[in-house]
């Protein structure tokens, strides 16, 4: 009997499965623990840190924590973590060489184990009790410590629990097997591809020697067409002159050649007066004496109609010349005043969305709204204070310009997302306002793209030996207000908790990653592969489910 025990718990110590170590630090540990207020809380913070430093070999704080662990754990009567506390505490004593205070804790830690039927834990509390026996010599606790196993292994209950768990643990042992199989043969896989990768390297290599060669010359052809480019704007300003003096010229000569027209006409109208006279006297040459007088008359009043007629061609000229240039003007002050308008509505479009610019064309001011569901994205750069200290201000400028315009074009591709503001070197964005069921899916999708863009940047930038760009990305769906505010310089804005929490999930995330909530995952898991990083630490929001996006399914 005992060696069929003995083989029994040999297999359950194997099988006893791996404890995952938190990616918190210790320091950020300590302070969760110092700031924690839920007791529940504080008691799994403290047995982590007991693990933590028993691991590091700091066994003077590994005891304390671990008390800790054991007082909270009394007074939220929970015998389970009384137990592990209590096991902890006998594995640091252990370390300090001081069998008889672990032995008391091992055996604190069996008693809570037993009421809580840790079948595991009982089975490391008495391994450790033989074993300080063995130490100490002391063969009457040996004989009885292994009596007391026995016959606690031996109830039935146990010995059932326990057979159900070999036959659970040798077939993980057979998966493992199987999985550490199919493991070498990706890894002879992955030899096979990472030589080849060398192979394609090296070419890469040979390719960006010719790249930098290639580029140089496009410089120059850059500079050279620039050098063009200024040389025609000078040779353009010097025809508009020249065009601006020719049109003039062309206005005084039409001035001219409109007088030189009126009196031509005039002359016209009187040659042929003159030639009516003259055959009005060659048919009354008998009775000119008689019709002199009359011919005077007719000569006086035609003269004056000629200048009536005169003066009212003049009149209708200087009417219709006047009224054209007033209409020129009137057509090209209308333009001036829609093209006015048009950029005024597209800057408007582009600080505020279609429906809240309407509105405030409409009655001048902007209603704040709740939405219940929207989802909201935080990006931003990794080290910008120490890119800021290798470029000039203007090349960071530009940098920072060329990469908010990419992330501005794609946003624009979905109508679903409206950008917010951008912050130092932070873009902000958000998605659901008009109440789309894909409006989540839309967000990630340009997630996923803004890392590409960021990706393609940086693999250019590398092979010039260049500075670039990485970026962490968070994102959290939740409800918000969002409003209009200012009244000089226009602002929309959002919100509400749930941007604070899109903030922690962008500072919790990783460089080229994107880090979502549980509540953006619930939305999109359907469209996209992600992983579960468990339930992470969030400045001043406690213990959050995070998730990484993979890609799309």
């Amino acid at each position: 009997m005992n060696a069929i025990m003995i083989r029994w718990i040999l297999v359950l110590l194997l099988a006893l499965p791996f404890t995952i170590i938190s990616a918190q630090s210790t320091t950020e540990l300590e302070n969760a623990f110092a700031n924690a207020n839920d007791k529940q809380e504080k008691m799994n913070l403290a047995y982590q840190l007991a693990e933590r430093y028993l691991s590091a070999g700091d066994t003077k704080k590994a005891i304390d924590y671990s008390k800790q662990t054991t007082d909270l754990a009394n007074s939220l009567r929970d015998d389970a973590m009384a137990a592990d506390g209590f096991y902890v505490a006998g594995k640091a004593y252990l370390r300090k060489r001081d069998l008889r205070t672990a032995d008391n804790k091992f055996q604190s830690s069996i008693g809570y184990g037993k009421k809580v039927n840790a079948i595991e834990l009982v089975v490391q509390g008495y391994l450790e009790r033989i074993a300080i026996a063995r130490k100490q010599k002391n063969t009457s606790r040996l004989s009885s410590l292994s009596e007391e196993a026995i016959q606690f292994f031996t109830k039935d209950s146990n010995y059932r629990k326990i057979k159900t768990q070999q036959a659970g643990f040798q077939s993980q042992l057979a998966k493992l097997d199987k999985e550490r199989k199919d493991l070498q043969r990706e890894k002879d896989k992955l030899n096979g591809e990472i030589a080849s990768l060398q192979q394609d390297k090296s070419q890469l290599s040979e390719a960006n020697t010719d790249l930098t060669q290639t580029n140089t010359q496009l410089q120059r052809q850059r500079q050279r067409i620039a050098e063009e480019k200024q040389q025609i704007a000078e040779e353009k300003e010097i025809v508009e002159e020249q065009l601006e003096e020719e049109a003039e010229k062309v206005g005084r000569m039409t001035e001219k050649v409109a007088k030189a027209e009126l009196i031509e006409e005039k002359n016209r109208r009187r040659i042929e007066a003159l030639e009516h006279q003259q055959e009005m006297d060659a048919l009354s040459i008998k009775n000119a004496e008689l019709q002199e007088a009359q011919s005077q008359q007719f000569m006086f009043g035609a003269g004056i109609l000629s200048a009536l007629l005169l003066l009212l061609t003049a009149l209708f000229y200087s009417r219709y010349r006047a009224k054209k240039r007033t209409s020129e003007a009137l057509e090209k002050n209308n333009k001036a005043i829609i093209e006015e308008r048009e950029r005024s509505n597209e800057l408007l479009l582009n600080i505020l969305p279609e429906n809240i610019a309407q509105e405030l064309k409409e009655t001048g001011k902007a209603k704040a709204r709740s939405y219940n569901q929207i989802t909201v994205m935080f990006t931003d750069f990794k080290n910008f204070t120490r890119m800021a200290e290798r470029l000039t201000p203007e090349q960071l400028v530009k940098e920072l310009d060329d990469c908010f315009k990419a992330f501005d074009l794609i946003v624009s591709q979905y109508p679903d997302i409206e950008k917010i503001k951008t912050i130092g070197d932070a873009y902000m964005c958000a998605s659901g306002f008009s109440g789309s069921r894909t409006a989540s899916d839309s967000i990630v999708r340009a997630a996923l793209e803004f890392q590409e863009y960021l990706n393609d940047v940086k693999l250019k930038k590398q092979g010039l030996g260049l500075p670039f760009f990485e970026a962490r990305i968070g994102l959290h769906t939740g409800p918000v207000v969002a409003g209009v505010v200012g009244s000089k310089k226009f602002s929309y804005d959002i919100w509400g908790d749930t941007v604070n929490i899109a903030a922690r999930m962008e500072q919790n995330s990783e460089v080229g990653a994107i880090n979502i909530s549980q509540n953006t995952y619930n939305l999109i898991r359907d469209k996209f592969r992600c992983t579960h990083r468990g339930r992470i630490q969030a400045k001043n929001k406690g213990m959050i489910d995070m998730y990484f996006v993979n890609r799309t399914v």
